[in-house]
């Protein structure tokens, strides 16, 4: 039982707890208003308890011949003002194929040429396996109006299908602007498409450059036209329940002299494939795509070894015991290299000699040799050994892009395995292949180490390179050593096998008829015939051709970034080639 005097001690003790609670509950009640009001301003704020779902539309401009860069210097208007919450790419890249119908299929269906086989005509294509996705956003969503206005003969007839409006107002850009802005005003609205093609005709005139008046002021017309789009679907009065993204792109580029600075002999360096894309919306984060790095800057002098027989450009060093090694010695030979058309003008040659410790390249003939073959290079080593007379051949790369590449060949001799030898190519840091000499006994001779065109009796098609950075290290670099300072344009007393060079040759004099050995053993090399040292500035080590395209926004991603957007999920048995782009969103920031 509880006395008179716990009872009291007991009500004392509830009331304490019960004012706790309400002092705590006017905290909580004090501090969640606080944070309310920084998220919803004073003022007569709408009911949001439920959730309003908004309509997903889509409207694409195509602009025919607008190349990327130029509507990037341009900084028209609207398009910039659309890059402040756009995925958006200055490089995208089209089909080579830009004078047919062929980049317009891949817009609309998706795939590539080898899938579509849409070419310079709509003859013989496979379209019926590969339609215009509009047929897709049908299958999924039939209740999405599509209306399409195009400017080319044939676009709408034959590659576009499933538009509920289809019509070609035939080179004629306001045609199609001005039935664009009647769509755009209709509730029904859904997927409006509009393709102008006089930015293509004055670029086919006068120019794919801002240099041409008459090419500017198309762009200007069109980003004009493109403002009066997004006013008309500002003012739609349905359009704070709508989510609109607004696509605009080019088709192409077209045809213009630029900059030798500017190639990096990549598909991102060829004006006509060089179109543009930018995806808005208002909830997107701006997401610059830039072009992906294509090798490092080489600039400087270098010896063009051209010419054979009597008329040859070639270097020498007659101190040939220097370069003799022992069949148990592992050894490095590294240079970098840019090779030139030849004289079929497509860089092809046949066993063209650039370094050599050897007489000729015939077979049995005991030394090695670095050589042009085809598109390539490779090793060639003749043997010293009983019975064995052939060449020994180890390929390397592909190098035949007109940039600096850094070739390398390790032989790597195992005294712990009864003295096995391998021998190692690599191109720009990548290993290539690997071949077994393992008894090819010494490659010493008495010819001179020699750089570029290899005289003997007979006559070996003639090289057009340069060659600097040449080394020779008394040792076998690993292949981290190789990736590591493949794409170094000079070596420093911080290279790994520095302390065993035995010759380095970085042949940038610029002046002069000796390539300065700075090496320990001052082997210089004496340069013969009547050279010339020329000026260089090229990339060097770039990147894959097509690892580059690879990295680039694409005419065939279009169709499904739409669909993505439109929330049309895609069938794999549909075979698209293309990919979605993301970016974060401004809500996500807010976060």
């Amino acid at each position: 039982m509880i006395n008179s005097q716990n009872m009291q001690k007991y009500n004392w003790i509830s009331k304490g707890r019960t004012l706790l609670l309400l002092t705590l509950s006017s905290v909580l009640w004090m501090a969640c208003n606080k944070g309310f009001e920084r998220v919803l301003p004073p003022g007569n704020n709408n009911d949001t308890t439920r959730a309003i779902i908004k309509q997903a539309k889509v409207l694409m401009v195509i602009l025919d011949g607008a190349r990327g860069q130029s509507v990037r210097d341009l900084n028209s208007t609207n398009i910039s003002a659309l890059t402040d919450h756009s995925i958006y790419a200055w490089n995208s890249i089209s089909d080579a194929d830009i004078n047919s119908y062929t980049t317009y299929a891949d817009i609309f269906t998706g795939v590539t040429k080898d899938k579509h086989s849409v070419g310079a005509d709509l003859n013989n294509t496979n379209l019926k396996n590969f339609p215009s996705f509009f047929k897709y956003i049908k299958a999924r969503q039939p209740s999405i109006r599509i209306a399409t206005y195009t400017t080319v003969d044939g676009i709408g007839d034959k590659i576009i299908t499933d538009s509920d409006d289809n019509r070609l107002f035939a080179n004629d850009d306001n045609g199609a602007t001005q039935a664009a802005l009647t769509e755009l005003g209709n509730d029904s609205a859904g997927v409006v498409v509009v393709q102008y093609s006089n930015i293509n005709k004055q670029g086919k005139q006068f120019g794919y450059d801002l240099s041409s008046p008459q090419y500017k002021n198309a762009l200007l017309q069109a980003d004009d036209d493109l403002g009066k789009m997004l006013n008309i679907i500002k003012a739609r009065k349905s359009y704070l329940q709508e989510k609109w993204m607004v696509v605009v792109m080019s088709s192409h580029g077209g045809p213009f002299a630029i900059s030798p600075d500017d190639d990096d002999h990549t598909i991102l360096s060829n004006p006509a494939v060089n179109n543009f894309v930018l995806y808005y919306t208002q909830d997107y984060l701006p997401s610059f795509i830039d072009k992906p790095y294509t090798g490092n800057r080489y600039i400087g002098k270098a010896v063009h070894l051209v010419g054979n027989d009597a008329n040859a450009v070639y270097a020498t060093v007659n101190d040939t015991k220097n370069f003799d090694f022992s069949e148990k010695q592992s050894l490095t030979i590294e240079m970098k290299i840019k090779v030139m058309p030849g004289a079929n003008g497509d860089y092809s040659y046949s066993n063209t000699s650039i370094l050599a410790k050897r007489a000729s390249l015939d077979a049995g003939i005991v030394g090695w040799a670095i050589v042009l073959n085809q598109k390539g290079w490779q090793i060639n080593i003749g043997q010293n050994a009983p019975g064995r007379t052939n060449n020994i051949i180890v390929g390397g790369a592909d190098i035949s892009d007109g940039n600096w590449h850094d070739i390398a060949v390790a032989i790597v001799t195992d005294t712990m395995n009864n003295n096995s030898r391998t021998v190692r190519t690599y191109t720009d840091g990548k290993a290539n292949n690997t071949s077994d000499i393992t008894g090819s006994g010494n490659l010493n001779n008495t010819a001179p180490l020699t750089l570029g065109y290899l005289p003997y009796i007979g006559s070996y098609p003639a090289p057009d390179a340069y060659v600097t950075e040449v080394k020779i290290f008394l040792a076998a670099a690993t292949d981290k050593i190789i990736s590591d300072y493949a794409c170094q344009t000079f070596m420093t007393k911080s290279h790994p096998l520095y302390d065993q060079s035995i010759g380095y040759w970085p042949a940038t004099d610029g002046q002069g008829a000796i390539l300065k050995d700075q090496s320990g053993s001052v082997a210089n090399l004496q340069i013969h015939g009547t050279y010339s040292w020329l000026g260089f500035n090229n990339l060097i080590c770039p990147a894959a051709p097509n690892n580059v395209a690879q990295t680039m926004p694409q005419s065939i991603d279009v169709c499904r970034q739409v669909m993505d957007w439109l929330q049309v999920s895609v069938d794999p048995r549909w075979n698209l080639d293309g990919k979605v782009w993301t970016t974060r969103y401004v809500s996500m920031n807010n976060n």
